[in-house]
């Protein structure tokens, strides 16, 4: 009822001010005020007969949870599948992963059911067993821990199309765990940010318990010794409740690192991966072989393992993580059989070796294996000589350098996210350069407005430059969604916005058309009085004349000045106010109705292309409005050469503050932390797409939203200071 009496009130006083003009110019410019008046009414007319039959008829209703959750079943079902197959792998997606057993951890209490061993192919049947499915599988680095929850997930997610129904299990990185915030709090922003959904669909999906974390890698969230974090997380999830008992989960975690923690996940059933013997090496190795040439090359390693299940050689391939290394190692040349003990060691009984010739075999295959693998990636996966093997190496151990620092200062030690990357990059570095480019619309603007004396553009000018400023310091990730527009929370997203411009729009131009009215008929009644009054006065006599010509003439003039100073002031104020109001509501609702999709796959790069396909659009917005808006402004007020420099200039610094500082400050701070990070050596300046060739060639691995090396081992061996 406000804004509709607010609207009434604009439109008389318009026709009234029209109906007094004086002149033909006068009466001109007050039917361009009308025209701005009606441009902005009849649109925000327009937007609310579309909403009113879009959200009251048979348009596209707001994303329902059943429908988020199945949308989200499909997506984390799709990424699982991939990450499965490559982890598998060896260079190339594979179906077939070695079958790794483990068994019940013994003298454990509150347990929740499960029989004593289990396997690969059993995992599904021995996790519906638990009530509640509560399960913690613990192993030795490069066990197969990762490579059999993600089995589950797959299994689970396939039973539930089957089914059609059941919780959605998700992967989550345990470093990627910000410990400082509610478990439940930051479940909920994780899996918006990851899946792209909305944060109030993402809520009920976790209030309702529909949604299974399967936390992975508890033992990477701390420096090695100080598992603080590992500690926190353990005790949050044993508050995790679905009811009146403890909600579902799966962890993983090193045996030795979660027995250091003096802390357990609670009502849940621990297993443990147990190595792989001779027998299943060998098995795996001969179904992985491509050609007779590698068949003959293996000869001896497979004998080895064959007559000796229990060697040397089988203690250093039994886990899935090392087979992986020694394939893509010997798969780019050399001979297998440098992982047979040495002769020169003086074993003769390699069953039965002695401690110090096991240790000195270890490091020997350990250093053997680690040094060769990037070397041999590069050349497997890049014949044409792109990325030179010097080169990565000293790319990647930067990046194991950069999740050092993370782990040191509180942050996740594995993530290689692309929006956060700039931190471990140099924090200085890259902060003092956006804030300066993201002031640069609005300096530009202040400037233009100075030298052409356009004092709109100057009104203009600097909250672009408090608000790009201040953006700076709120890097948060933004995505676009043009089909949100059309669903009921959109569509009420952008009138609630609209209204709200134009509500700020009348209030501000009251405000200002009354302050600027009263100052400027003050200033003129007071001039044009004492004037008049002393010029008059002179006239009548130079005793008393004087004194009452200045009486009447100051009277007078101050009546006269506020009268026009307040009728001028209260009409340029409401329709600058009320267009400006408009511009700003539609950009600002647009963007809230274009964000909030729901569950999509998102990548690590998606992250950073969304965000500058966000600003952009902003820009548009934001950016073509207002230098329309400045530009009818100074036109109408001015003369139309400066209105249209004042349009141009205003739509080009404010498209660029939309762009840059409000909606895309993550993209530019990456693009910056790029340069900063190329100029010292320390990555490509096509960081990206070098990231993205590392995960083709399995040095890297996606989690999430984030990259991470494909095996923790391989990211300590190229960390500086831990390589021995």
């Amino acid at each position: 009822m406000l804004l509709a009496a607010a609207v009434v009130l604009l439109a008389a006083t318009i026709l009234v001010r029209a109906w007094l003009a004086g002149g033909s110019d006068e009466f001109n410019r007050w039917v361009g005020w009308a025209n701005v008046w009606g441009l902005g009414v009849s649109a925000f007319g327009v937007v609310l007969v579309v909403a009113d039959k879009l959200v009251d008829g048979s348009g596209r209703a707001e994303l329902g949870v059943a429908e988020a959750e199945t949308e989200l079943a499909a997506v984390v079902l799709a990424q699982a599948t991939v990450a499965r197959s490559r982890l598998i792998g060896t260079g190339e997606v594979e179906d077939r992963a070695a079958n790794v057993r483990f068994i019940k951890g013994a003298g454990r209490f509150r347990e929740v059911g499960g029989a004593g061993e289990g396997d690969l192919e059993s995992v599904l049947g021995y996790y519906r067993s638990l009530s509640p499915g509560r399960l913690v599988v613990l192993g030795a680095a490069g066990s197969g821990k990762t490579v059999l929850v993600l089995e589950l997930v797959v299994r689970l997610l396939e039973q539930r199309r089957r089914e059609r129904g059941g919780p959605v299990p998700v992967v989550i990185s345990a470093a990627a765990w910000e410990t400082g915030r509610g478990f439940e709090k930051w479940f909920e922003g994780h899996l918006a940010a990851r899946f792209g959904m909305g944060v109030k669909v993402a809520g009920r999906l976790v209030r309702d318990r529909r949604v299974i974390p399967v936390v992975d890698g508890l033992d990477e969230m701390d420096p090695s010794g100080q598992p603080e974090r590992a500690r926190t997380a353990v005790r949050a999830l044993n508050s995790y409740m679905a009811g009146l008992e403890r909600a579902a989960m799966v962890v993983t975690c090193r045996s030795e690192e979660h027995a250091a923690l003096g802390v357990e996940v609670d009502r849940a059933t621990h297993v443990e991966i147990v190595p792989l013997g001779g027998g299943e090496a060998a098995g795996y190795l001969l179904d992985q072989l491509r050609d007779e040439d590698e068949l003959s090359r293996w000869g001896p390693v497979l004998e080895e393992l064959e007559n000796h299940p229990d060697g040397l050689v089988a203690r250093q391939l039994a886990t899935p993580w090392r087979l992986t290394l020694a394939l893509t190692v010997f798969r780019d040349g050399g001979d297998p059989a440098e992982l047979l003990p040495d002769p020169a060691s003086g074993q003769e009984d390699r069953s039965d070796p002695v401690p110090e010739d096991e240790e000195e075999h270890g490091r020997r295959v350990e250093r053997l294996l680690l040094s060769r693998y990037v070397p041999a990636a590069v050349r497997l996966h890049d014949p044409d000589g792109r990325y030179p093997v010097e080169k990565v190496q000293c790319w990647l151990t930067a990046l194991a350098a950069g999740l050092d620092w993370q782990a040191r200062h509180g942050r996740s030690a594995t993530d290689i996210e692309m929006a956060q990357w700039w931190r471990p990059a140099g924090q200085r570095a890259t902060r003092l350069p956006h804030v300066a480019l993201a002031a640069v619309p609005g300096m530009a603007a202040l400037v233009a407005g100075v030298i052409t004396r356009t004092y709109p553009l100057l009104a203009l000018a600097v909250p672009e430059w408090i608000l790009a400023v201040s953006m700076v310091w709120r890097l948060v990730p933004r995505r676009l969604n043009v089909g949100h527009l059309v669903t009921r929370r959109g569509l009420r997203r952008l009138t609630t916005w609209l209204a709200f411009g134009l509500v700020s729009g009348l209030v501000g131009g009251l405000a200002g058309g009354l302050a600027g009215g009263i100052a400027w008929g003050l200033v003129g009644g007071l001039v044009a009085g004492l004037v008049g009054g002393l010029v008059a006065g002179l006239i009548r006599g130079l005793m008393w004349g004087p004194m009452w010509g200045l009486t009447g003439g100051l009277a007078g003039g101050i009546t006269g000045g506020l009268a026009g100073g307040l009728a001028d002031g209260l009409a340029d104020g409401l329709a600058i106010g009320l267009a400006g109001g408009f511009a700003g509501g539609l950009a600002v609702g647009l963007a809230a109705a274009f964000s909030d999709p729901s569950p999509e796959p998102v990548s690590p790069q998606d992250v950073i292309h969304a965000d500058g396909r966000f600003g952009l659009t902003l820009g548009l917005t934001f950016g073509l409005p207002s230098g329309l808006v400045v530009g009818l402004v100074v036109g109408l007020t001015v003369g139309f050469a400066s209105g249209l420099v004042g349009g141009l200039v205003g739509g080009l610094t404010g498209g660029l503050t939309g762009w840059l500082a409000l909606g895309s400050n993550v993209w530019l701070r990456y693009h910056i932390c790029v340069v900063v990070s190329a100029s010292r050596g320390r990555t490509p300046l096509r960081f990206g797409a070098f990231l993205e060739w590392a995960y083709r060639a399995d040095v890297l691995r996606v989690s999430g939203v984030a990259y991470q090396f494909r095996h923790r081992q391989l990211q300590d061996w190229l960390t500086p200071r831990t390589r021995p």
